[in-house]
This record gives C-alpha cells, sequence and structure tokens, in this order.
C-alpha cells in the first residue's frame, strides 16, 4: 500500500496508560460487526474529502468535463456491476462507494465499509477492461470476504477505535480516526486474505464476462516493478500462477479466457481511459 504522508498517516501511537488500560483485550478474539465497518468507513471518507490535508494527499478525481464524466461514470459502472455479480448471501448489508483518486500513483485500496478507491495512476498502467475489473474485483472481495476484521485486530491501536464505534461517540470516533487515518488507509492482510482476495475477485471477474486473468496478465506484467500495489503483497509470479490454476480448473473461467480478444474489452477500455492519459 501507498506510503502516507498526512500529518495523521502514521498509525496510532497510543500512550503507556491506554495500552495499561486494554491490558486483557483479546486482539485475536476482535469482534468487528458490518456496522462498525460501515461507520469506520464513513468516518474515513469524510475526512478524505473534508481534511484539508487528506484532501491534498487524496485528491478526488474532479469530472468537470464531459470526457473526464464518461471517464469516471465507466470505472465507477464497473465497479458497480462487479460488485452486483457478488451472491447476495456474500455481499454486506452496506452500500459501496467507489471513488477515484486523481494521483499519479499504481495503488488501489479499500477500507472497511464498503468504501473503495482506486487511482488514476494505477489504470494508466493497465491495458484493458479485465486487467481494471480485476483489481477493482480484487478490492471489492477484501471487502466482502471481510479480512479488514482480521487486520483491524492484528494492528495496534486499532482496537481502541473499535472500542470506540461500539460505544457509539461520535466526537471520540471521528478524533481516533484522524489518528488512525493512515492505519485505516494501510491495512495489511495477510498473505492468506491476499490469495483468497485474488480467488474472489476472478470469481467476479468472470460473472460479469471478463477475462478472469485480467489480474494475472497486470500482476505478471508488473512483476519487480515496484508498484505501491504490490509492495505489501505477497509474490505476482506465485499469485499468477495460482490464478492461472485456478482458470484452467474451470471450464466457464478457461473459455473466457480462451476468448480474450472478445473478453479483455481493450477497445472500450482505451476509449474511456482516454480522458487520464
Amino acid at each position: 500500500m501507498k506510503t502516507l504522508r498526512w500529518a495523521h498517516a502514521a498509525p496510532v501511537c497510543l500512550a503507556a496508560s491506554l495500552l495499561t488500560a486494554c491490558a486483557g483485550f483479546s486482539l485475536g478474539s476482535l469482534f468487528v460487526s458490518e456496522g462498525d465497518e460501515q461507520k469506520l468507513g464513513a468516518e474515513f471518507d469524510r475526512q478524505l474529502r473534508t481534511d484539508p490535508a487528506a484532501k491534498k494527499e487524496y485528491p478526488v478525481f474532479a469530472a468537470n468535463t464531459a470526457e473526464k464524466k464518461a471517464f469516471q461514470d465507466y470505472v465507477v459502472n464497473l465497479a458497480q456491476t462487479t460488485l452486483a455479480a457478488v451472491p447476495k448471501g456474500e455481499r454486506p448489508d452496506y452500500p459501496f462507494t467507489f471513488t477515484i483518486i486523481d494521483a499519479d500513483v499504481q495503488n488501489a485500496f479499500a477500507v472497511p465499509g464498503g468504501y473503495v478507491y482506486i487511482y488514476t495512476g494505477i489504470i494508466k498502467t493497465m491495458r484493458d477492461e479485465s486487467e481494471l475489473a480485476g483489481v477493482l474485483g480484487h478490492e471489492i472481495a477484501h471487502v466482502t470476504r471481510h479480512h479488514y476484521r482480521e487486520a483491524m485486530a492484528r494492528q495496534a491501536g486499532l482496537e481502541l477505535l473499535v472500542q470506540a464505534v461500539g460505544g457509539g461517540d461520535a466526537g471520540q470516533i471521528r478524533r481516533l480516526v484522524a489518528q488512525s487515518f493512515g492505519a485505516l488507509a494501510g491495512l495489511k492482510v495477510s498473505r492468506d486474505n491476499e490469495s483468497d482476495a485474488d480467488t474472489y475477485g476472478t470469481r467476479y471477474t468472470a460473472a460479469i464476462g471478463r477475462n478472469p486473468l485480467g489480474i494475472a496478465k497486470y500482476f505478471g506484467r508488473m512483476k519487480g516493478s515496484g508498484l505501491e500495489w504490490l509492495s505489501t503483497h505477497p509474490e505476482p509470479g506465485n499469485r499468477v500462477g495460482d490464478v492461472r490454476d485456478q482458470v484452467r480448473k474451470n471450464s466457464t473461467f478457461n473459455a473466457l479466457a480462451a476468448d480474450s480478444a472478445t473478453t479483455n474489452y481493450r477497445s472500450r477500455f482505451l476509449q474511456m481511459t482516454a480522458a487520464i492519459r
């Protein structure tokens, strides 16, 4: 994930007294409800859009021309289409919000509560729509699979934030989200969670009729490039092989991949992303 420069971007530094107060609190048994996720995500997104320093660090894409509006609609609609392909029983009850960050950073991330962010910089490195769908599907899967619950349990300090959410003190939630802003934006999930997001993201990509090898194509080309989106993820080469094996073993996925001339949607992708190139 991206290295954050915002003043509040470092993980929460807790005073010894607070750590002592939390003695006996089991991170491993921490339970974060969907309601908790939604509150945390909503406050994170509010601060991203309103705090002056956060707005500078995370400039939200401004669709101020017809071409830019068409580009934004294209990305958001693809994300919503991918989300709609997730079986209802696997989707959280809360709605998702998809936001484009206008910065030449090759990154994408999500926070609890269905808030997914993708940078124009990473989209510029892609070659077709299946790669975009694959990355979006991967980030959606982190949310639908609730990977951030485990990540928050492991990250020192965020248990206090969750306790504040459970207490319902809006002012305290606001302060603690500000203090832990970067920790939320840079939540690191386990290798198993990353592999799980690859697996489910590939399923979601196939479910909307795009080449399910999209994310594998992206990973394969970016291997060893030092891209920020890959910097906290497992070895890209291994993940390429895992996704290819997943596709090969599924006849429907394999057929979509074999018809890549159609399922990559390259021409449409290049046309709709021309506004940022």
